[in-house]
């Protein structure tokens, strides 16, 4: 389940949201101060920071800034900040949300649904990507000719579809599938064999 760090100062409040998260299943950790929230994040990958804006030290505009710099990870602040001013400085910061306290339970989970459902499509899109251009280079280390490498790529790109040798034949091939046509079976034979 995706990890969540909490940073705030408000220590009754940090166990409350820990409660809260946990029986939603989240992994949940809290921190009080945003060099600890630094710290932890070297040394653990979370999915999402819950950060106040008033800390000691560090505020949570600046621990926001450090954490758009060294790391990918969303960032919903939770403040008595209610202002226009404050929520605009939290954005610019590198908040993806904003709430002020106090907040609605309810609310909060589902804003963290949706962040946690962002990043994760966005990462299945960048695995996707990284997996598409791997395969492409294998491909070219592969001695197929230009059909059989355009039928792996078709079939690669459609990972996971069922898809209809009559629709393999037009797609790849350009022309209609007949009764008695082997064409597909031999290209598709030949790459099996490399």
């Amino acid at each position: 389940m995706s990890r969540v760090l909490i940073v705030d100062d408000d220590v009754p409040l940090c166990e409350l949201l820990e409660a809260v998260l946990q029986e939603e299943g989240y992994t949940v950790s809290s921190v009080h101060c945003g060099e600890s929230a630094l710290q932890y994040m070297e040394k653990t990958p979370v999915d999402l920071v819950l950060l106040d804006v008033m800390l000691p030290n560090l505020n949570g505009m600046q621990v926001a800034r450090r954490i758009c710099q060294r790391f990918a990870t969303p960032i919903l602040m939770l403040t008595a900040l209610n202002d226009e001013n404050s929520m605009l400085d939290g954005y610019q910061a590198g908040a993806d949300q904003y709430i002020g306290k106090p907040f609605n339970v309810p609310e909060l989970l589902m804003r963290i649904k949706a962040i946690l459902r962002r990043v994760g499509l966005e990462r299945q899109r960048q695995a996707m990507c990284c997996t598409v251009q791997s395969i492409s280079d294998q491909l070219n280390s592969l001695p197929l000719t230009g059909t059989e490498a355009e039928l792996l790529c078709y079939l690669v790109k459609n990972q996971g579809v069922v898809i209809s040798k009559a629709e393999l034949q037009t797609e790849v091939l350009k022309k209609e599938l007949s009764p008695f046509d082997r064409n597909l079976d031999m290209h598709i034979s030949n790459i099996r064999r490399k």
